[in-house]
């Protein structure tokens, strides 16, 4: 008797614990509806030929991962006006970007991961009635399943999970361990399925802390708080109280401490999900720690410095991998260099900056990579990249051969106005590929990706600023794709992709 009642005492102190934890609150959806730009032109009018449109650490486990169903929580919904659109063509061009890496054979053949995703959120909650079309969007697919049957390789889960921890638009990774009409039958299912074995006496994680917090969506939460999907959303300590006391059975069975702020694995309770089930997940893992390059953390800060976020998914669309050479001929204060490194160590990557050092200091942003003990560029070069002697000296760098991708962000309408250039940054650099091409001194690798940024105003006519198809096709180039990334109600700037196929 006196072990049992230990043991109870045990399973007592580990409920308390669990119904005492404190979630941070979040923020709610505002946003006033769909950002428009002027005249554009849609890609199949720019170019004949096109491409379509796509749309922390956590303990390991060894659940049944390639047969449960994985829910994504995308990041950077709002304030930075990235569209659904963007995020899967990141996450795609990322995952692509991996099973490139692992392939054995050489060939060109394009990988173009058969990978969608399905809406997990539902608007059909009273407050949604104030909401836009563009606003109701936003929120239902805030959060979405992954739909993964035709991506035929062994190891999909592990490429899943890659593919989240270097894209920036993803803020967590789910795996569904059962689902439920009630608490209780939710806990049942848990159990029966086996799921969370790992979890349990003898388990392979049946050491390893644990905590449980509930989400509640749309029309299971609160009528002031059916809006919220953020990062530090958290739902009533009653209702997550009353929830974790209805599913006892299940969590006395986990051997594991409980840990309120640093656990090894997280559970969530998720109500209000589309198919109004209760759903019991376990967190596999998160996006890219951006904020660890923010502008406010550097040394050296420019006046206009690129977004985390934009950083690192021009690089995962330029599907950097291991022992790629990037350039960025625009680099200002080496924001896209910063995300290159972190994605893939083993780059090696060169910047050209006209600046000099009183605008942009290239000490700084040396320390910049060393304070974050990332690889440094093999060269951050003083000069423009119009010049093809900065060019040569580029390449010098990185042992006189042409770089795998070009990534960059250029300063659009002041270049122009400073050396009284016709054309567009974008366009200038198309005419450099195609001169060091015909001379037989490619700056971009047959192959090879130029991804860039390019800005539109309402009322302009973005093909203006574009490359057409003879200067493509002089460069060796081929246009695959375009995304859109509103910033406000009159500048949007648009993630532009080209390949180097000849």
């Amino acid at each position: 008797m006196h072990d049992r009642g230990v043991a109870m005492n045990g399973i007592a102190m580990k409920l308390s614990l669990l119904l005492l934890q404190v979630i941070p609150c979040t923020v709610a959806l505002t946003s006033t509806g769909r950002l428009v730009t002027g005249n554009f032109h849609s890609s199949s009018q720019l170019y004949s030929s096109t491409a379509s449109s796509s749309q922390a650490s956590i303990a390991p486990t060894d659940s049944k991962t390639d047969r449960l169903q994985k829910i994504i929580h995308w990041r950077g919904e709002k304030e930075h006006g990235n569209s659904i659109q963007l995020r899967h063509y990141e996450f795609k061009s990322a995952l692509a970007s991996i099973i490139e890496g692992e392939q054995s054979n050489t060939d060109d053949t394009p990988i173009e991961p058969d990978i969608s995703f399905t809406a997990a959120l539902s608007s059909t909650f009273e407050s949604a009635n104030e909401m836009s079309e563009y606003q109701k969007d936003s929120y239902e697919n805030a959060m979405q399943y992954i739909n993964e049957e035709n991506l035929s390789f062994s190891n999909n889960f592990d490429l899943i999970q890659e593919t989240v921890q270097r894209c920036a638009l993803v803020r967590s990774l789910f795996e569904i361990v059962s689902e439920g009409e009630t608490f209780e039958e939710l806990a049942r299912n848990a159990i029966q399925s086996k799921n969370l074995n790992d979890m349990m006496k003898n388990g392979s994680s049946a050491n390893l802390s644990w905590r449980v917090r509930l989400r509640q969506y749309g029309d299971s939460a609160k009528a002031e708080k059916q809006k919220q999907y953020g990062k530090k959303m958290r739902s009533p300590m009653k209702d997550e109280r009353e929830a974790i006391n209805q599913m006892k059975d299940l969590f006395m069975e986990l051997a594991g401490p409980v840990d309120l702020k640093n656990a090894d694995i997280s559970l969530y309770i998720f109500e209000g999900l589309k198919d109004k089930k209760k759903v019991l997940a376990r967190l596999l893992t998160r996006g890219a720690n951006t904020s660890s390059i923010a502008p406010k953390t550097r040394i050296c800060i420019t006046n206009t410095p690129l977004c985390p976020l934009a950083s690192f998914t021009m690089n995962n669309v330029g599907r950097v991998k291991n022992n790629f050479k990037v350039l960025d001929p625009f680099c200002g204060s080496c924001g896209i260099l910063l995300a290159t490194t972190m994605i893939e160590p083993s780059v090696q990557t060169v910047g050209i900056e006209i600046a000099h050092n009183g605008a942009v200091n290239r000490d700084n942003i040396m320390k910049d990579f060393s304070s974050r003990n990332l690889t440094l560029p093999a060269a951050i070069i003083k000069g423009d990249a119009m010049d093809k002697s900065v060019r040569d000296k580029a390449r010098a760098a990185v042992g006189n051969e042409p770089f795998d991708v070009i990534i960059t962000d250029p300063p659009y309408n002041i270049r122009e106005k400073i050396l009284s250039c016709p054309d567009s940054p974008l366009i200038n650099l198309v005419k450099c590929i195609a001169s060091d091409r015909k001379k037989e001194q490619r700056l971009l690798a047959l192959g090879g990706r130029l991804v860039v940024f390019v800005p539109n105003m309402d009322g302009d006519d973005i093909a203006e600023v574009m490359p057409n198809e003879i200067a493509l096709k002089d460069a060796g180039l081929k246009f695959v794709n375009m995304v859109e990334q509103p910033l406000n109600d009159s500048l949007s700037r648009w993630l532009v992709e080209y390949k180097c196929i000849a």
